[in-house]
């Protein structure tokens, strides 16, 4: 990903670095929203393979701003000349879009655990809410789980 035309030197302009640091950002969005794609079609291996081109992607910007982790809200931060301004801006949307992913894979995880504790019938919900005959809520504890049946 980082070739002689896209690596900044001693000699590349603001305008060129802000340049390169937009399109990396905007790879970055699209890659997140083909992770997501991944995520949500539960294809674990597409996924992965994303992995690698995202960090590549990070350490490019890093070196495209000058930023390496919290500086970037600092007042003498290299971000702080307006010109960046387009580039925070699609970091923003890749920051929601990676929270977007994380919270998939929180809620795909709790899932996941749930089933498995349900299986093995360890679960401390392992009571099933039913309605009665009068319509009303009434908890039935299970007595056994299945690898006790």
């Amino acid at each position: 990903m980082t070739d002689s035309v896209n690596t900044p030197t001693a000699h590349t302009t603001l305008t060129d670095r802000v340049a390169l640091a937009q399109a990396r950002a905007q790879r970055l969005l699209t890659l997140l929203g083909d992770e997501f794609a991944a995520l949500k079609a539960q294809q674990i291996d597409t996924f992965e393979q994303l992995q690698p081109g995202k960090s590549e992607l990070l350490t490019a910007m890093g070196i495209l701003t000058g930023v390496t982790g919290q500086d970037a809200d600092s007042a003498d931060s290299p971000l702080s000349d307006p010109a960046w301004d387009t580039f925070k801006g699609i970091m923003i949307q890749c920051r929601d879009a990676h929270r977007r992913n994380e919270l998939l894979i929180a809620r795909q995880l709790d899932a996941i655990r749930g089933t498995i504790s349900a299986l093995q019938g360890t679960s401390g919900q392992a009571s099933v809410e039913v309605y009665d005959r009068l319509g009303k809520l009434s908890r039935i504890k299970r007595a056994r789980g299945y690898n006790e049946a």
